[in-house]
């Protein structure tokens, strides 16, 4: 499981891997601090590019890049900041996101 909250609209996104979050997520808006990761325990992620996202005068390159490891804040500490989620049935509010990442933490 992973999780990405947009900072621009405060939508929590609730993804089944980092390859569908990274296919969801443009590495454009990533570069541009537009998006936060965190694992399944609400540890924060980081975005590592091994090709950099890139604005030409006419199109928008979103690079290549890849989760790893990150610091700061843990969705935990976040909650407060998502103003709606979008996820799997089991995961559809606030709530059950905390719920489920005091169980993840807890495995």
């Amino acid at each position: 499981m992973i999780y990405a909250l947009s900072a621009d609209d405060g939508a929590l996104h609730v993804f089944a891997s980092a390859t569908e979050a990274i296919s969801y997520c443009e590495g454009y808006d990533v570069a541009d601090g537009l998006w936060r990761f965190f694992s399944a325990d609400g540890k924060p992620l980081e975005a590592i590019f091994s090709e950099p996202a890139r604005k030409y005068t006419f199109t928008i390159s979103h690079g290549v890049y890849d989760l790893g490891p990150g610091v700061g804040l843990k969705l935990q500490d976040r909650l407060a900041e998502i103003r709606y989620v979008e996820g799997p049935e089991d995961q559809q509010s606030i709530e059950a996101v905390a719920a489920a990442l005091t169980r993840s933490a807890h495995s």
